[in-house]
């Protein structure tokens, strides 16, 4: 009798996506890990800090582990999460390591590294060092890079120019570095149908924290109104910095017209509502807020900056303003706020650039290709 040997079930690849809150979570990675698990292939589950959205995850049929994870450089606090990072990786023994953020990217490795988890992935969403940044900081923050570099088996970037950085810094060998791009989900986006707001609505959509530069922003919004533009200004988003930026609205008369909206969790519907979408980063990977004002048919006024630049087609999608110009800025602004079918034009080109640049679905099936590049290689 011939015995027929059954074959061996090929194991799903355990993948843990690591990042610092459960609203980046939601906002980042929980349609990509949702595909991601949809292929068969995988079994991947996210870590992020405790929050509302992490029931909301669950209840979704996502995995959601939960450890807290500072955004600042506290040493105890960055010590207490890699431990509790490390006893988890231990634990569930995941095959693969894909980390997003500055800190949370130190965090997941250092306890990768520790766990002796086979691949470790990180997603560079922009680098902390910037051009604009104090030299010391700059110095310390690419030696950091390049510790962590040498513990990670794959850097993925959402923009050439960071990878070029990467190389001319020696963070890390070419070999090692992967251009995904980014992506939104499209369809979630509404056709470009413009509002018929009364004022007129300039959105920004953004975290307050320095980087984000809302500063300059105010200033130009200052301006509009010295010169009798009439518009309403939101700003979507919380933060650390909030706090002196409503400082700034009330010392420079500007309470009539800048709403504070807090976080919001219905950015398309958001900016669907709104005329003009700004955003006033010192750096960025390739900002959301740029690709989902593009989605929704809105132009956008933008600093021209690393990761604004990719992602914004400056004279097609909208403008690209010099960093720290508030004037450059009012100026794009009120053009835009005086000639609806100049937005019109700009939001149709923007749509089109969005749908040929920025689906969800390019941007995974890139994710996709590199775990099952970890996946050949991970330890039995």
């Amino acid at each position: 009798m011939v015995r027929t040997e059954r074959p061996t079930p090929q194991r799903h690849c355990r993948v843990l996506d690591l990042i610092n809150t459960d609203k980046s979570a939601k906002e980042l990675l929980e349609h990509r890990v949702t595909q991601v698990n949809a292929t068969g292939r995988f079994a991947n589950a996210i870590l992020c800090g405790p929050g509302e959205y992490v029931d909301q995850l669950r209840a979704r049929g996502l995995t959601v582990h939960v450890v807290d994870s500072p955004r600042g450089l506290s040493p105890a606090a960055v010590l207490r999460s890699i431990w509790r990072t490390f006893r988890l990786l231990r634990r569930e023994r995941f095959d693969v390591v894909h980390t997003h953020g500055t800190v949370i990217g130190v965090i997941g490795r250092v306890a990768a590294w520790l766990a002796r988890t086979p691949v470790v992935v990180h997603q560079v969403h922009g680098f902390h060092h910037h051009a604009n940044m104090k030299a010391t900081g700059r110095w310390m923050s690419i030696r950091v890079e390049r510790v962590m570099a040498w513990l990670t088996d794959e850097l993925l970037f959402q923009n050439p120019a960071d990878i070029e950085t990467c190389v001319a810094s020696r963070i890390a060998p070419r070999r090692k570095l992967t251009l995904i791009g980014n992506g939104i989900q499209l369809d979630a986006y509404g056709n470009g149908t413009l509002p018929s707001n009364e004022p007129p609505i300039v959105l920004a959509v953004a975290r307050f924290e320095p980087v984000k530069n809302h500063a300059m922003l105010l200033e130009a919004a200052r301006r509009l109104k010295e010169r009798g533009v009439v518009f309403v200004l939101q700003l979507a988003g919380d933060g650390e910095t909030r706090s002196a930026c409503e400082a700034q609205v009330r010392e420079q008369g500007l309470t009539d017209v800048v709403r504070f909206l807090g976080y919001r969790d219905d950015i398309p519907a958001l900016t669907a509502g709104a005329d003009v979408c700004v955003l006033t980063s010192i750096k960025e990977g390739m900002p959301r807020a740029i690709l989902e004002a593009a989605a929704s048919g809105r132009p956008m006024v933008a600093t021209d900056v690393v990761g604004n630049a990719d992602a914004l087609a400056d004279g097609v999608a909208g403008y690209l303003v010099p960093l720290g110009d508030a004037s450059a800025l009012a100026d794009r602004i009120a053009e835009l706020l005086a000639d609806p079918e100049k937005r019109r034009t700009i939001g149709r080109q923007a749509r089109a650039h969005a749908e040929a640049h920025f689906d969800e679905r390019t941007t995974t099936e890139r994710i996709i290709e590199v775990y099952d590049r970890a996946g050949s290689r991970r330890r039995g």
